[in-house]
C-alpha cells in the first residue's frame, strides 16, 4: 500500500480510529461517531492512505487491527484526549461537563459502590456521559493510555505511575442456596472448614476484555495454595452466579458486601468463609496521566465521599 501524501489528518478521523479500535465493528464504530456507514467506510479509506496500512481488517463478523493499529492506538487516544482538554475551561465547573468519563469497573463493583456515587454525579453534571468498560489483562494500559479514567478493581499490583485510594475494606463470603447441605451443617453447630466446602463443586468469576484469551479470577485469591477444589461452572460476570447457585449445591466464594446484595434480590444464604482473615480492599486506581484532570479529580472525591459514608453506616 502506497502512502497518500497532504492527507489532513482531523479529529474525525481520529474519533472513527478510536472507536474502531473500541469496537471492531465499522457498523459499531460510525454509529458511535455519528457517521454513515458510507462516510466511515471513506474515512477508513483515507486513515489507510494516511498511514499506509490496512489499519483494520475483515475477519469473522467484525474488524481486526493490524500491527500497525495496535501500536498506534494508545498515541491516537491519547492525543484525542488533550485535544479535548484544550477546550476545557480554568475554573472546573461541574454543570457544565460534558465530556464522556470512561471507568473500568467489574458488575459488581457497579452496584456495590457505584450506584451510589451515579445520583449525585449527574445532579452535579447533568450533561455528562459516563462509559462503563469491562476489565481485562490491558487494565494497566487502558488506564495509562486513556482508553479508561479510572477503575474498580481491588486484586493487582500498579505500577510506580500510577495511583490509587482504598474505598472501603471487606473479606470473602460463602453464597449457597436456601437449603444448601453445608446450611443444615452450621445450623448443627458443626465448623465450616475449608475441607467442607471443597467437598462441594465451586461457581467461578472470569472476568475478560472482550479480546484476551485470559482473564481474572476475581476469587483466586480467597483460594488457599493448597487444597481439593473442583470449580464446575465460570462465568464472565457475577450477576450469572445467582440463578446457577439457585439451581444447584455450588458454592461461590465473592466479596461479602456482593454477596448480602445478592442474598437480598434471590433466595440465597451468606455463609462465613473459613479463611475470612483474608481481607482486602475495594480501590479506584488512576494513571498519573489524570493525576492533575479537573473531571477526574472531581469523579474520585465522589467516589470517596460515597465509600466513607459506606463505612460510616
Amino acid at each position: 500500500m502506497r502512502k497518500v501524501e497532504n492527507l489532513p489528518l482531523d479529529t474525525e478521523l481520529l474519533g472513527l480510529f478510536r472507536a474502531l479500535s473500541e469496537t471492531e465493528s465499522l457498523t459499531l464504530a460510525a454509529n458511535k461517531q455519528g457517521m454513515s456507514q458510507a462516510a466511515a467506510s471513506r474515512a477508513l479509506t483515507k486513515l489507510r492512505a494516511i498511514f499506509n496500512d490496512n489499519l483494520f481488517i475483515k475477519a469473522g463478523y467484525g474488524m481486526q487491527a493490524t500491527p500497525r493499529a495496535k501500536a498506534l492506538s494508545p498515541r491516537i487516544t491519547a492525543a484525542l484526549l488533550e485535544l479535548e482538554r484544550l477546550t476545557e475551561p480554568d475554573i472546573f465547573k461541574p454543570e457544565t461537563l460534558t465530556r464522556t468519563l470512561y471507568l473500568g469497573a467489574v458488575d459488581n463493583g457497579v452496584f456495590s459502590i457505584f450506584s451510589r456515587v451515579m445520583k449525585d454525579l449527574f445532579e452535579q453534571a447533568p450533561k455528562a456521559r459516563i462509559e462503563i468498560l469491562p476489565i481485562g489483562n490491558d487494565l494497566c494500559a487502558s488506564l495509562k493510555y486513556g482508553r479508561m479514567d479510572l477503575a474498580i478493581f481491588p486484586l493487582v499490583t500498579m505500577p510506580a505511575d500510577f495511583h490509587e485510594v482504598n474505598l472501603f475494606q471487606t473479606s470473602y463470603a460463602c453464597l449457597v442456596r436456601k437449603g444448601h447441605p453445608l446450611v443444615s451443617h452450621m445450623q448443627e453447630g458443626l465448623p465450616l472448614t475449608q475441607e467442607k466446602i471443597n467437598s462441594y463443586r465451586r461457581i467461578q468469576v472470569m472476568v475478560h476484555d472482550g479480546k484476551q484469551e485470559q482473564g481474572y479470577a476475581l476469587d483466586e485469591a480467597a483460594f488457599p495454595q493448597t487444597g481439593d477444589f473442583d470449580i464446575a461452572v465460570t462465568v464472565p460476570y457475577f450477576l450469572a452466579a445467582p440463578m446457577v447457585l439457585a439451581e444447584t449445591d455450588f458454592v461461590l466464594t465473592l466479596p461479602r458486601q456482593t454477596a448480602l446484595h445478592f442474598a437480598k434480590m434471590a433466595d440465597l444464604e451468606v455463609l462465613p468463609y473459613p479463611c475470612d482473615a483474608r481481607t482486602f480492599f475495594t480501590r479506584l486506581i488512576w494513571h498519573h496521566r489524570v493525576h492533575h484532570d479537573p473531571a477526574v479529580q472531581w469523579l474520585r472525591e465522589l467516589f470517596i465521599k460515597h465509600a466513607s459514608e459506606e463505612i460510616a453506616r
